[in-house]
């Protein structure tokens, strides 16, 4: 849409926590999943370019990546037709963005019986009421905060009279990564919110597990979940990296965002975030120097970053993976400072561990990629095991077999995620 940029046109801004762990299976209330694949999404614009006009590519990517969960707009011009397609073919869930600016709330409701709740997640309030581009709407004049609060007011108020929260829960409103005094604005809003949505973007292209303020997961659950709603469920419906590449700027590479990506994604569930939507699936445009146009997994011509093929490897290798218990068969022996690790176990109850080190892979005063130095990882194993295997999602699907000697096996670790099973 002219003179609007692609972060803005998500009117909705909220978090919810409807996580499912297949197309059939939902939690009923915002609350912990245990499965990885189920914390993962992506900010989409499917009537918007380039997905309106190459709907069959992004269907056929999406498909293929593993990613289940999407974040959009309700705009009743929407065609339904192409969000039913994307459930019916792989059971993707939508959550959905509302805001006073593209739908009335019975809009909404219509919308809502047209589409079937089945198929939505979580509904979202208004994205950034706070950007330059809502508060220069007509209708933020009285006051954007009371616009805010008022419209979220009323869309619970209807959705409640129809829908429980445990089939539809309501995500907060959200403000702008950078402006966290204006939470309090919309305090007001928090009773008519199961769960809050952050927009944890990093300011300077640090690395995922970074505790810079502005940044770090936990600066943004303090100064945007516990101002607004204290202790909350969380959902990050909007972070990620761009990748216009400037000096000083917070872009990366492409190279450097595939190996940010992953770890982005299990930090944040290490961390207790319910859902993380990716910021988003295709390049906004092909201007070089617009920083709108470049935070896709895929470019806008339809080819595939790094980051995607990272992503649908990491997805694939944890398929059906649960979190698993305190006491697990495989274990991160070594100690460095920089080791973060999340132990799983598959669909069968067999081991599986996501180890990575939070380093920086990008330097942002050079604007270029940093090589970062192999480090051996001792892992430890309990019971009989003669050999583990471990993939990189980085570099392909494949798993590569690394021998077990007195109940302890070594594997080669950089800035890239490793994911660790037995042999079977």
């Amino acid at each position: 849409m002219p003179g609007l940029s692609r972060r803005a046109i998500l009117m909705g801004g909220a978090a919810s926590m409807m996580l499912r762990s297949d197309p059939l299976a939902a939690l009923p209330l915002p609350g912990p999943s245990d499965t990885f694949t189920d914390s993962v999404g992506v900010n989409v614009h499917i009537s918007s370019e380039p997905y309106a006009s190459h709907f069959d590519r992004f269907h056929d990517l999406l498909a293929a990546s593993g990613i289940r969960h999407l974040r959009d707009e309700l705009r009743p011009s929407n065609d339904l037709d192409r969000w039913r397609a994307l459930n019916k073919r792989s059971g993707v869930l939508f959550n959905v963005v509302v805001s006073p600016a593209t739908n009335t709330v019975p809009e909404m409701m219509t919308y809502l019986a047209a589409l079937g709740i089945e198929r939505v997640s979580a509904m979202e309030g208004q994205n950034e009421g706070n950007s330059d581009w809502f508060l220069s709407l007509p209708l933020a004049k009285p006051g954007w905060s009371n616009v805010v609060v008022n419209y979220q007011r009323e869309v619970h108020h209807a959705l409640r009279a129809r829908y429980a929260a445990t089939e539809l829960p309501l995500l907060s409103p959200s403000v702008i990564n950078w402006k966290p005094a204006d939470v309090a604005l919309l305090r007001p809003a928090a009773q008519f919110s199961d769960a809050v949505a952050i927009h944890s973007y990093v300011q300077r292209a640090q690395e995922p597990e970074t505790s810079d303020d502005y940044a770090a997961v936990s600066w943004y659950l303090h100064n945007m979940r516990d101002a607004f709603k204290p202790g909350a469920p969380a959902l990050a419906t909007e972070c990620g990296y761009c990748n216009v590449v400037k000096p000083g700027t917070s872009g990366v590479s492409e190279t450097a965002a595939a190996l940010y990506l992953p770890r982005l994604l299990l930090n944040n569930f290490r961390l207790g975030i319910l859902r993380t939507f990716l910021y988003e699936f295709f390049d906004g445009g092909t201007d070089p120097n617009d920083g709108e146009h470049h935070w896709g997994l895929v470019r806008n011509d339809g080819s595939p970053k790094p980051g995607y093929h990272a992503i649908r490897n990491l997805l694939s290798a944890l398929k059906g993976a649960r979190r698993a218990s305190n006491s697990p068969p495989l274990r991160v022996a070594s100690t460095a400072p920089d080791l973060r690790h999340i132990a799983f176990q598959d669909a069968q109850g067999q081991p599986l561990l996501a180890v990575w080190r939070a380093v920086r892979c990008w330097n942002v005063e050079k604007a270029e990629d940093i090589p970062v130095p192999t480090e051996p990882i001792d892992i430890a194993v309990e019971g009989p095991a003669a050999s583990l295997f471990f993939n990189r999602p980085n570099d392909d699907a494949e798993w590569r077999r690394v021998p077990v000697t007195d109940g302890h096996a070594t594997i080669p670790l950089d800035g890239r995620v490793a994911i660790v099973r037995r042999s079977s």
